[in-house]
């Protein structure tokens, strides 16, 4: 039973109101219960607020109809649907507070409409839209790949400063992570649908700029411009998600999706781009995975589920106005772009991601550099950990409920951490199958399990009409912890290797290494720390809701 509750006109005492009230025999003891089958009561002057709002919005957009204020301290009647009484006629002077405060009220019906158009999707474009979600991260993460596997070939092909050999793998990372929390502000006000489809096309439409790339500034500022419009997709991604599939093993299942697609496309993005580099070139790869992202922005034009806002283009434009805390936003963005800069134009947080992430460049490197093999045995020898990671994400979805997230956190970093520890502990010559082998499996349990289980927790705390700020709050830190590690790493090595350059340049270069793995373990073990006590009081997550 919901509450039936009175209104006080804008701009009106509480003198007067009361007298109202009692004029119009609406005291707390002559209401009359309304029927809950009506839509409108036009002689009480009610209406219903779900079926109500949009005609409303258009009256004041019209300036028909002034807003009105509820006045939650009076408490009426109940009945079966949650109902507020309109004036026929009000005139206001207080327009800009009363629509903020018609925004208010109106946000939870939004959810409720959203809710009810996901329960009217079939069940194969609900399908189809974890299935385009995943594929832009898919292809993302590919180009990733490509990136890792083909490093060494890049730089010399394009003549990429030694100072800036890791850019084109961190730049993209930092972009994403300065711009994702206004991506995610602008989701929440104007539609995830939009945001997605923007974003989906800048990100396919700059993988293909940076594959036709002639100099090593121009593929970072393709890269960068890559990463804006993946902060978008990502941002939007979570609200998509949470108003599509209800909470539960659904809803767990579709984020393991999305993490599954990280390292699939990463996998698929080491051999693809092994073998084409051997065959075509470094750059036949950006093309097929730049190709791919266009064609499931336009699959994303049928699948998403529309946006049900309802407002007209300017109704649009001042909800972005009131709803987007745009100089909060730039300072963000700004705070995290400078932070980042001081670390070698890197960010900040989120330390299994960039240890994960690191690990997979520098394991690249060992193989490429120091063992002197080629692109496709170093993206064949890389290949177990992204099995690990797509088995993990799989499942991880289906046990996330089941055990605390504390012991999945903590208990995944632990193992984690031993990958870097092997690595930092390997001889030149060592065959593959001892130390390198195991940490390839061990390096993504502590990135893959945390995907899932951090993405469940910050939804599950955000309002269901801030999702894609929600999507946007964990997608900034695991962006900013892989840039910031990779930059942390490359100064660890540079320094290390500098200072080793009396020997032999695979030498050298290993010593580089091997104290970028030792930091790497370290930081891991922070990593652990922060989890035991951050996490200390949380139970399990992704339980289903009635």
């Amino acid at each position: 039973m919901a509450n039936l509750v009175a209104v006080k006109w804008l701009g009106e005492s509480e003198e007067t109101s009361a007298n109202r009230r009692e004029q119009a025999s609406l005291s707390e003891g002559e209401i009359t219960p309304l029927d809950p089958d009506s839509e409108c009561r036009a002689k009480h002057g009610w209406a219903n607020i779900n079926k109500g709002r949009s005609l409303v919005d258009r009256l004041v957009e019209e300036d028909s109809l002034k807003p009105y204020a509820v006045d939650e301290s009076i408490i009426m009647a109940t009945c079966t649907q949650t109902q507020v009484a309109l004036a026929p006629s009000v005139t206001l002077n207080t327009r800009d507070t009363a629509q903020r405060q018609l925004s208010e009220t109106s946000s939870a019906s939004e959810s409720s409409d959203s809710f009810d158009e996901a329960r009217q999707m079939s069940p194969f474009r609900k399908v189809a839209v974890i299935i385009q979600l995943s594929g832009v991260n898919f292809a993302s993460s590919a180009v990733n790949g490509l990136v890792v596997v083909s490093l060494p070939t890049i730089t010399a092909d394009i003549k990429l400063d030694p100072s800036l050999a890791f850019w084109p793998t961190s730049v993209s990372n930092l972009a994403n992570a300065s711009t994702i929390l206004l991506a995610g502000s602008l989701a929440d006000s104007i539609g995830p649908r939009t945001v997605n489809l923007a974003g989906s096309i800048v990100t396919g439409a700059f993988i293909l700029a940076s594959g036709a790339s002639k100099t090593g500034p121009q593929l970072v500022v393709m890269r960068a411009l890559q990463g804006v419009g993946y902060a978008m997709h990502l941002a939007s991604s979570v609200a998509i998600v949470t108003s599509t599939l209800p909470r539960g093993r659904p809803r767990n299942f579709a984020f393991s999706c999305l993490g599954l697609s990280q390292p699939l496309g990463f996998s698929f993005g080491l051999v693809i781009g092994g073998v084409l580099q051997d065959l075509l070139g470094w750059r036949a790869g950006w093309y097929i995975y730049g190709s791919l992202t266009l064609v499931l922005s336009a699959v994303a034009t049928w699948a998403l589920p529309k946006s049900l806002y309802g407002r007209t283009f300017w109704g649009t434009l001042r909800n972005c106005k009131e709803r987007v805390d745009w100089v909060g936003a730039l300072l963000a963005s700004a705070f995290m772009a400078l932070l980042s800069y001081l670390f070698a134009i890197c960010g900040t947080v989120a330390l299994s991601f960039g240890v994960t992430t690191a690990m997979e460049l520098f394991s690249s490197l060992f193989f490429q550099e120091v063992q002197h093999l080629s692109a496709l045995q170093t993206g064949l020898r890389i290949i177990p950990s992204l099995v690990v990671g797509v088995i993990l994400n799989f499942t991880t979805g289906l046990f996330v409920d089941r055990v605390p997230a504390l012991w999945l956190v903590t208990g995944s970093s632990v193992i984690c951490s031993i990958s870097p520890l092997l690595m930092a502990a390997i001889k030149v010559q060592s065959p593959y199958w001892t130390n390198a082998f195991i940490a390839q499996l061990l390096s993504p349990v502590s990135t893959d399990v945390l995907f899932t289980v951090g993405l469940i927790i910050i939804s599950d705390n955000f309002p269901d009409d801030t999702q894609a700020l929600a999507g946007a709050v964990f997608n900034t830190a695991s962006q900013f912890g892989q840039a910031l590690v990779l930059g942390i790493m490359q100064i660890v090595s540079t320094v290390v290797t500098k200072d080793n350059s009396g020997k032999s340049m695979p030498m050298a270069v290993m010593e580089g290494l091997r104290a970028s793995f030792w930091t790497m373990f370290g930081l891991m073990m922070v990593c652990t720390l922060w989890g035991a006590v951050g996490l200390r009081k949380t139970g399990k997550v992704g339980l289903k809701r009635d």
